[in-house]
């Protein structure tokens, strides 16, 4: 076998911005003509890291070069998985990489445990690309260079109004953005009127939204909002529960707050991206955590009374909305 330096052949990807990360992945994984006939993604929350280092070692058949790929390696941080990942064995591949093996480890939202050996070993010896959270006015200029780059003109207030429908990811609005392209057939400016008709509404910005009205007791944003989710086909039943969930998470993010949890902390305690972690701690910040507890009892007393037959669903929900 032979051996080679470990730079440019095993990478480290980690930061939250999920779309940036996946472009700069597809890019080192096309230099090194990356192929499903070459290409082996391996899920670590299901397969064991051993298991994939043993692929690491084995010579390509047929290709010149392997690749393998990291997903979810939640064992270089604090959080602890199903699986009691065979360390030792990476850490000696990481010692010695094979020359015809390509390791790209994707830490995307993952926060990264300095104090550990192998997170040690990895930040020393691979090639580290870290991607920070972009900043809403960097956000706002993404979008209006993926317009430029078509000749097509998106005004500030029209950016603004593209994000508050769809939300913070860039994942998603990349989706939205080449929909948007689309619709508008060679016409040169994208208006709000193209965005309200186009732009997916996401669902959990909804739900945000909605939960959002009821605690700033704004029942004329509530209304409206809760008439959107139920033409989109959404149940009483559905947005009782959602809301609820929205409003535990509101309270769970003012105890880790008060707690000093720093906002990658939140992100992966809760189970999503910092970009979302920023918005709800925001959030959890404007509302007091006994008006949040009490909407929750109320929720939960609405839930039980339809369970037990004394309400019907809808009624229920629009009995507690229409009257805040």
């Amino acid at each position: 076998m032979k051996w080679v330096n470990v730079m440019n052949q095993v990478y480290l990807f980690c930061g939250t911005e999920e779309l940036i990360i996946k472009n700069k992945m597809d890019k080192v994984i096309k230099s090194h003509h990356g192929n499903e006939d070459n290409m082996i993604i391996y899920d670590m929350d299901e397969i064991n890291v051993g298991m994939a280092m043993q692929d690491a070692i084995t010579m390509p058949f047929i290709t010149d070069k392997k690749l393998i790929v990291l997903k979810n390696p939640t064992f270089l941080s604090t959080q602890k998985g199903d699986l009691s990942h065979d360390i030792p064995t990476l850490m000696d591949y990481l010692d010695h990489p094979l020359a015809t093996t390509v390791l790209i480890i994707d830490a995307t939202n993952i926060k990264l445990d300095e104090r550990k050996e192998v997170v040690k070993k990895l930040l020393k010896v691979a090639e580290v690309s870290e991607t920070k959270e972009l900043t809403p006015i960097e956000e706002e200029g993404w979008l209006k260079r993926q317009f430029a780059l078509e000749g097509i003109e998106i005004r500030d207030d029209v950016v603004k109004l593209f994000f508050n429908r769809l939300g913070r990811n860039l994942l998603n609005a990349k989706n939205e953005v080449n929909k948007l392209i689309n619709y508008v057939n060679g016409r040169k400016i994208i208006t709000a009127k193209d965005v309200n008709e186009v732009v997916t509404k996401e669902l959990e910005q909804e739900i945000f939204a909605i939960s959002n009205a009821i605690l700033e007791k704004n029942k004329e944003k509530t209304i409206t909002t809760y008439q959107e989710l139920i033409k989109s086909g959404k149940d009483a039943t559905q947005l009782i529960s959602m809301v609820a969930r929205s409003m535990m998470d509101n309270l769970a993010i003012s105890h880790l707050i008060a707690a000093q949890y720093s906002q990658n902390d939140i992100a992966s305690t809760l189970g999503v991206s910092s970009g979302r972690a920023y918005y709800m701690i925001k959030n959890a910040k404007v509302f007091h955590s006994d008006l949040i507890k009490d909407h929750i009892q109320k929720l939960a007393d609405l839930d039980y009374k339809i369970k037990t037959g004394q309400i019907e669903a809808t009624t229920g929900l629009e009995l507690f909305l229409f009257g805040l």
